[in-house]
């Protein structure tokens, strides 16, 4: 009964509700008037530099902005934490008191099979199979054929104009490594084989003919594409694992992002204007 109790949505909206009022309660003993937290134009500069020291290029506007939003959340929550006494017995790392915030934040039982159920079929997109496509190829080599690649493809594609799947292809070609017929090859096992650009010439190619030539990094290849499986959404029991943490996640940044709005309102925040290029070129002058 206990077992059943746990499983029920209405009991584990209430658990959460009471976890997360709780935090609230912990951190809410404090003054009303708000805080300010300043983002000096120096910590702007300072994020920008560290930004360019990574990734080799200065930031975009939206990177820096991402940045300085970083900056405020992991502040709020080093407060916060700190007021709560979460950095007791423990090195003062900020980094370490804001896990700890999201941490309480997230906390959360287990879900129903209905609640994952509704997971799955709201976001299908994160769990269908890939479309899949079985093609045969005749391939000529370009090393091979260094110079009558291009003679022998129209060859090869005047044989292969009016044929169908039936047509035996053995003396026309070359032998390939990974063979002449490939079976439900997603576009990323495509991608991989044969290169990208291969890929998306044979994706695009209808059902039934035999068409190319098609280049890749091999030489040149022409493919007849018997079928076409569509990607399906898979039941629950075969993806159980990945979509319990999916909503997992989901469902902790969803906490973590309300305790951070609740938390974000008991402060004033100021973002100083970082100078202007105009002005630090007047300055180094």
């Amino acid at each position: 009964m206990i077992a059943r109790l746990l499983r029920e949505p209405l009991f584990q909206f209430l658990a959460i509700g009471a976890a997360l009022f709780a935090l609230y309660g912990l951190v809410g003993k404090r003054n009303e008037a708000p805080e300010k937290i300043v983002v000096s134009a120096s910590r702007i500069a300072n994020l920008g530099d560290g930004f360019v020291r990574t990734w080799r290029r200065p930031p975009s506007e939206q990177e820096l902005q991402g940045l300085i939003e970083d900056y405020i959340r992991d502040e709020v929550f080093y407060r916060e934490g700190k007021a709560a006494g979460l950095d007791r017995d423990d090195v003062i790392i900020r980094r370490r008191v804001r896990q700890k915030m999201e941490f309480l934040a997230a906390d959360m039982p287990e879900p129903s099979d209905e609640q994952l159920a509704a997971y799955l079929a709201s976001n299908p997109e994160r769990f269908k199979s890939d479309d899949q496509i079985t093609f045969r190829q005749v391939f000529l080599s370009a090393t091979r054929r260094p110079n009558t690649i291009e003679s022998d493809s129209k060859q090869v594609a005047s044989v292969l104009a009016g044929a169908d799947a039936a047509v035996d292809t053995t003396a026309l070609g070359d032998p390939f490594l990974l063979g002449e017929e490939f079976r439900g090859f997603s576009a990323t096992k495509v991608t991989n084989q044969f290169g990208e650009r291969f890929a998306k010439r044979v994706l695009a190619m209808e059902n039934g003919r035999w068409q190319g030539p098609i280049s890749s990094s091999f030489g040149q290849h022409f493919v007849f594409i018997s079928e076409r499986v569509s990607g399906s959404l898979p039941s629950l029991d075969d993806v159980r694992p990945a979509v319990r943490r999916e909503w997992a996640n989901a469902r902790r940044l969803e906490a973590e992002q309300k305790l951070y709005a609740s938390l974000r309102e008991r402060y004033e925040i100021v973002v100083e204007a970082p100078p202007s290029k105009a002005a630090s070129a007047d300055v180094g002058r």
